[in-house]
């Protein structure tokens, strides 16, 4: 995929301002998948093939992190039942992707690991309201997701 078709789908698709349901490697261990919820029931999955580097760190401050430490903000209904305490509700299941997505333009990092694989590499700066990833990756796919599709995120209600 060129450079300004994986830009476009970043910045542009469905991963802008819309909110990330599960991320992580394949089970195989080579691609990082990022699964998005748009709109009603439409999931889309957006793999970032060959990524020899995934950075995943809180974007949830130190405060409010000392706010949500006890369980019961890990379950939304818990969390409703205990009063509705300040902080942040990890039991929502769910992040913000906003501002979202941003390929690295001229990145030394993916010029760095293209030096090093032979190949070319790319990277991409996710922000959401509860964890920034960075991806150095060499290609991007997009897909719309179906419910018999193994990588759909099954919604559970909140417990």
């Amino acid at each position: 995929m060129e450079i300004g078709e994986i830009q476009e789908l970043l910045e542009r698709g469905p991963l802008f301002d819309n909110a990330i349901g599960r991320h992580g490697f394949t089970s195989y261990l080579r691609d990082y998948d990022v699964v998005v919820f748009f709109g009603q029931g439409q999931e889309y999955l957006y793999r970032f093939s060959h990524c020899p580097f995934v950075e995943v760190i809180t974007a949830v401050g130190d405060n409010v992190w000392q706010r949500s430490w006890d369980d019961n903000f890990i379950s939304y209904s818990a969390w409703l039942k205990s009063g509705e305490p300040d902080g942040y509700v990890w039991g929502i299941c769910e992040s913000a992707a906003y501002p979202g997505a941003k390929y690295i333009r001229d990145s030394s990092f993916a010029r760095e690991w293209a030096s090093r694989l032979g190949k070319p590499m790319h990277e991409v700066a996710i922000e959401t309201n509860g964890h920034n990833i960075r991806l150095v990756f060499h290609d991007l796919s997009v897909k719309e997701l179906k419910e018999t599709d193994l990588e759909w995120v099954k919604q559970t209600p909140q417990t």
